[in-house]
């Protein structure tokens, strides 16, 4: 994504509506801000985008609570643990793999 997004106004937003949600639906298509005065006041993107932002968002969320609760009993993750967190919260590994990843590490 861009570092500074293009951002449409509302007129140019109503007038190209159609065209602008067929556009955030290709593959790989960037979300589209609009503003008024060229200053970003809404987002618009497709669907699955949406929910790969809030899959993200809660997978970080759940990997953070996880965290904390480990911490709150005194212990520290190894860094192999903590890489693997990361992991998970990316979206790179799946919770049973991850899990199955300490079962096996730990002969359970």
């Amino acid at each position: 994504m861009r570092l500074r997004p293009e951002v449409l106004s509302f007129r140019e937003f109503r007038s190209a509506l159609a065209a602008t949600l067929r556009r955030v639906q290709e593959p790989g298509a960037e979300p589209v801000f609009v503003g008024s005065h060229r200053k970003p006041e809404a987002v618009v993107m497709s669907v699955s985008q949406y929910e790969e932002l809030v899959d993200a968002a809660t997978r970080r969320a759940d990997v953070d609570e996880a965290l904390a609760s480990v911490r709150a009993e005194g212990l520290e993750p190894s860094s192999e643990g903590l890489a693997m967190l990361d992991d998970v919260a990316a979206g790179q590994l799946s919770t049973s793999a991850a899990r199955e990843r300490v079962l096996a590490r730990y002969g359970r």
